[in-house]
């Protein structure tokens, strides 16, 4: 976390990013009052509960809990160390960073994850400014020219040429130590230890990048029929891995959040040629099947998703084996399969766009085409829908069990295999391996709010807001109104934090000191609804520490009371005077 001598820098970061920009680029955003609502990037949700408050400059999801500022989402998201999420925001805004802001360790860490991203970059421009200008290039031109894809799409994502030749590269960047090229993915050692060779040689190129446009690798698409491999990608590197990248969602964000759905497709052409023809929304992933990291990517910019895949049996396998990410993440999704014999790319150059939109338009929900399918494969008769029952198990085990969405599977899906609501249930709690569930799961009651006192509600209300009171309401009594175990747990956490520097203890920094998911949304609830400054705080202050020590004044006149009526049973006189006198003291308006 910050030092001291760098929380000057910290703070100023934050105040400079944008949260809504920030976390608007990754999670759908709309207005809804002074604050900003959304899924939840960090789980699955189909109600939004994921609020950004622009004034305190603080997220929160009131479903998993997850909150921070605008460096804890970044770190979060990207699963990046605290300095280089910092790096990452201070150079987007412009704010310089002091030499010493990491440790040895993390110094060399993010350098070589810089070199990484250059390296790449260097390649990038090489390899397309060799497209563009090289005689070499000729035959990825007419390549690119035969499958009609246009100049200004080439620009756009920077496609490239690598030359039939082992050592281009190599020596194009012979400035770098080979050691590191092998690292970045970008050439290969021999195996008999005499040298290095250029990965890709005779392909074009597609670079890859990540959705803020850093550059991670390449996919490449062989230029003669008869080279192994076809398709090749970068190998997976401290810059990429394949199954949390998705190619073209840079390029797509914008046109996504335009159409509220993102398409996908299975290959880097496939994409290409959707893009040239309009259909902008597009990514694929990059040799892999969809993983949940991919889904949960999407769901940060789209409402739905529409699976175009190849009408072969593969693209039929790749659309069921994506129907438990979907309904885990609880990411609506529907799926579009070609006819036998086409992809995107020859269905797009054949029939048109505006076929091709139709199509997308039409699309059957993810969960029916899965119903579908299973009933062509297997048929309706008894050891078809064992058979059947067998496949949905982990479609429907991959949704919550007190979730709306798993009644609504079991309730449809009974009907079309003639079979009562009860009975479905049981046949797919009951399958190997799964844990007993009831039959028809109800969906679970809203979650019981924070159990607290009016008192108590109003005083920690204020306390959040303005914790540097904190010292004085406890000397004025504060603990002693505080009787719910979780008043006491939200007080306790504010002494922890009041003892840390800011920026470790400021009142957004009070989530990290809370583990009850119900405190929590509490302390969140009264960040994101109150404004960033609040007026009159001296008075309200005042006002919230004269009724503390009115209770305690209250609270010690009925205690004595009840000791006074306890010594005149035992007719001690002597010990009834001094409490009288004590009681005195506290007068109607004392302070005891």
């Amino acid at each position: 976390m910050a030092r001291p001598a760098d929380e000057g820098v910290v703070q100023a970061v934050k105040e400079a990013a944008d949260i809504v920009q920030v976390v608007g680029e990754v999670v759908n955003l709309r207005r809804a009052g002074v604050n900003y609502l959304g899924l939840c990037p960090f789980h699955g949700e189909k109600t939004p509960s994921f609020t950004v408050s622009p004034a305190r400059k603080f997220f929160h999801c009131f479903g998993c809990g997850e909150s921070g500022d605008v460096l804890t989402f970044v770190m979060r998201h990207q699963n990046l160390p605290f300095w280089e999420a910092l790096k990452q925001l201070a150079g987007r805004y412009h704010i310089p960073l002091p030499e010493r802001e990491l440790s040895h360790r993390e110094r060399e860490a993010d350098n070589r994850r810089q070199e990484l991203y250059l390296l790449n970059q260097r390649a990038a421009d090489l390899y397309h400014d060799l497209l563009l200008n090289d005689p070499r290039a000729a035959p990825a031109r007419a390549y690119l020219a035969k499958r009609r894809i246009p100049s200004e799409i080439i620009t756009r994502f920077r496609l490239g040429y690598a030359p039939e030749r082992w050592d281009f590269l190599s020596k194009a960047l012979h400035d770098t130590p080979p050691e590191l090229l092998v690292e970045a993915g970008l050439i290969v050692a021999r195996d008999s230890g005499g040298g290095f060779y250029d990965r890709f040689r005779q392909r074009v190129l597609f670079p890859i990048v990540n959705h803020s446009g850093r550059h991670l690798g390449f996919g490449g698409r062989a230029l003669n029929d008869g080279q192994q491999p076809k398709y090749l990608n970068s190998p997976e590197t401290a810059v990429f891995t394949k199954g949390r990248t998705l190619f073209g969602l840079f390029q797509a964000k914008e046109a996504i959040r335009r159409a509220g759905r993102a398409v996908v497709v299975e290959g880097n052409f496939d994409l290409i040629s959707l893009v040239t023809a309009g259909i902008g929304e597009v990514v694929a992933p990059l040799g892999t099947a969809l993983t949940q990291q991919h889904v949960r990517a999407l769901k940060g910019y789209a409402g739905e998703v529409v699976l175009l895949f190849d009408g072969d049996a593969a693209g039929v396998k790749a659309a069921m084996r994506a129907v438990p990410l979907f309904l885990s993440a609880r990411l609506p999704a529907r799926v579009v399969v070609l006819p036998d014999g086409h992809d995107p790319d020859t269905f797009v150059n054949q029939y048109g766009p505006a076929e091709l939109r139709a199509r997308l338009e039409a699309a059957l929900s993810l969960p029916e085409f899965a119903i579908e399918q299973l009933v062509a494969r297997h048929g309706l008769g008894l050891e078809g829908k064992g058979r059947i029952l067998e496949e949905l198990r982990p479609m429907v085990a991959a949704i919550d069990d007190h979730d709306l969405q798993r009644s609504l599977f079991i309730s449809h899906f009974s009907r079309t295999l003639g079979l009562t609501a009860e009975q479905l249930g049981e046949a797919l709690a009951g399958g190997p391996g799964l844990p007993p569930a009831p039959p028809v799961p109800t969906p679970a009651l809203p979650r019981q709010g924070i159990q607290l006192t009016d008192s108590e509600r109003h005083l920690l209300a204020f306390l959040v807001l303005y914790p540097a009171c904190l010292d004085d309401f406890v000397e004025a009594g504060l603990l002693e109104v505080m009787a719910s175990p979780a008043a006491f747990a939200i007080v306790e956490a504010m002494r922890e934090a009041a003892h840390q520097p800011p920026p470790e203890g400021g009142a957004e920094r009070l989530m990290d000191y809370l583990s009850g998911p119900e405190e929590r949304n509490f302390v969140a609830a009264q960040l994101i609804d109150a404004p960033a400054n609040l007026s009159e705080r001296e008075r309200e202050a005042a006002e919230k520490i004269g009724w503390l020590r009115e209770h305690r004044r209250k609270a010690r006149a009925r205690e004595l009371t009840t000791r006074i009526k306890e010594a005149q049973l035992q007719n001690d006189q002597a010990r009834v005077l001094e409490l009288l006198a004590e009681k005195k003291k506290l007068g109607p308006g004392g302070q005891g």
